[in-house]
């Protein structure tokens, strides 16, 4: 079994809201509706559902080891994507983590387990790992809530773009 070391921050800050001023009903009054942030065209994204999320990739033993350990923050929208040569049982644990996550495991263009709420405990005498009902060969790292607030399940269909 391979560890994998995960631990904390991707953010995109080019990511842009769009404002939209309709006309106003009346000269005092002047709605305003904003619109969700849009993902550039070029950056790596998983697609879940009808929700996009631009990703950082890890993919060599170095990144996978290191992951999001020692980050402060998580983007909300954004996420972690590891990449493994092919589908295993592979664990995660949780040592200089500062902030909990969901763990979404993909293998076969569909999410087969999600860990919710992983929190950042860490007792290097007594680790906890954190691995998937079934083999994966992807792993999407979000912020803890994540799966929860979007819907997200076992079975959804995952496509990848900018990544492959």
């Amino acid at each position: 079994a391979i560890i994998v070391v995960i631990g904390a921050v991707f953010a995109f800050s080019n990511s842009k809201t769009t404002r939209y001023n309709s006309q106003a009903s009346s000269p005092t009054t002047t709605p305003v509706m904003t619109l969700a942030p849009s993902v550039p065209d070029d950056i790596p994204q998983v697609k879940i559902g009808n929700k996009t999320i631009p990703v950082e990739i890890k993919q060599t033993k170095e990144e996978i080891k290191t992951g999001l350990s020692g980050r402060r923050l998580l983007n909300k929208d954004s996420g972690m994507l590891f990449i493994f040569n092919a589908p295993a049982i592979y664990q995660f644990w949780m040592p200089n983590m500062h902030f909990p996550i969901d763990i979404i495991w993909i293998n076969q263009g569909k999410i087969v387990d999600i860990s919710h709420d992983v929190p950042t405990d860490f007792d290097p005498a007594a680790p906890i790992f954190y691995k998937p009902q079934q083999p994966a060969q992807y792993v999407l790292e979000v912020n803890a809530g994540f799966s929860a607030d979007h819907g997200i399940k076992i079975g959804d269909v995952v496509t990848f773009k900018n990544i492959l």
